[in-house]
């Protein structure tokens, strides 16, 4: 009898627990802030939740706190430490699940979070010779540009070192802040549209033979603490947003090959109440048209401590 498929978590903070990834790298989810968002158990993330509902078993997670794809190196994402990170006992994973783009957004890129001296900054960067630390603006004309190289380039390490796994990347999805009834997601924050983003990973898969989890495309918003980090409602809505996303994916190509789906969601009594949050997670909607964030009375925050909120009409 074959045994469970192994999977390994490739993340942000988002996709943190504590215990869950590897020593020394940067956890979100430990201590007072699992009281206050609720997400007490590795078990209440989305990615156990997704993991399980795909008949799966943990790997392991290198998710590291803060990180952005785009770097110099380690903690970047585009790094051979941060690949590595997602084998274990010399067993390599079945499948990778793919979450990362949140911190290069909200930076505008690798140069503006290194003079704003961010909280996951490569470790290879002379911090003396970075000069007088400046606050985050604009984002550069290039911003997704060299975020789709990265992007793509990561992949690329992960098709060299894990040949035989399937690479699951997924598309970034508006938070809303707990409690509010309209979406507060700011998607212009500096000054570039946040779907040009997830066009960047979608095209990056397509070069890279990696699929894509479109959990963008389905048009909700999940429920998260500050309007970026998931609640334990927020969890259990964006675990059922990707396994909507997955199932669609999966599908889709199934349609294309004439063939059937080939996911492997198992009929466990959690899986329904999964289908069940995407429904949970409502609808997104764009409040604003301005260019950017920049200077707005009704951004939360602009600065080295970003928020990805819009307060306009709340």
């Amino acid at each position: 009898m074959a045994g469970k498929r192994r999977f390994s978590i490739l993340g942000d903070s988002i996709s943190t627990f504590e215990g869950c990834n590897p020593t020394g790298f940067r956890v979100f989810y430990e201590g007072e802030r699992c009281a206050a968002t609720g997400v007490r158990e590795a078990r209440d993330t989305w990615w156990a939740q997704v993991v399980d509902a795909l008949g799966g078993e943990l790997l392991a997670n290198g998710s590291f706190s803060g990180s952005m794809v785009e770097g110099a190196g380690f903690p970047a994402g585009d790094s051979a430490e941060r690949v590595a990170a997602l084998a274990r006992d010399g067993q390599a994973p079945d499948a990778v699940l793919v979450f990362m783009g949140i911190n290069d957004y909200g930076w505008g890129g690798a140069d503006a979070q290194a003079a704003g001296r961010g909280n996951a900054l490569p470790a290879c960067l002379d911090v003396d010779a970075l000069g007088e630390q400046r606050e985050p603006g604009l984002a550069a004309s290039d911003a997704v540009e060299r975020f789709g190289a990265a992007y793509g380039s990561m992949l690329a390490r992960l098709r060299t070192a894990y040949p035989q796994a399937e690479v699951w990347c997924c598309t970034l999805c508006p938070g809303r802040v707990v409690g509010r009834d309209g979406s507060t997601f700011a998607y212009r924050l500096r000054g570039v549209p946040f779907d040009a983003y997830n066009d960047a990973i979608r095209a990056a898969a397509r070069a890279h033979g990696c699929r894509v989890a479109d959990v963008r495309a389905l048009g909700r918003d999940y429920e998260a603490l500050d309007g970026t980090h998931p609640t334990a409602r927020g969890m259990r809505q964006f675990a059922g947003l990707m396994l909507r996303a997955m199932e669609a994916a999966d599908n889709a190509a199934g349609s294309a090959l004439g063939g059937s789906s080939a996911l492997g969601v198992v009929a466990l009594p959690g899986v329904a109440a999964l289908r069940a949050a995407a429904h949970d997670a409502p609808p997104s909607a764009e409040r604003c048209s301005e260019p950017s964030c920049i200077g707005c009375p009704h951004a939360a925050s602009t600065g080295g401590k970003w928020l990805l909120v819009c307060e306009r009409g709340i």
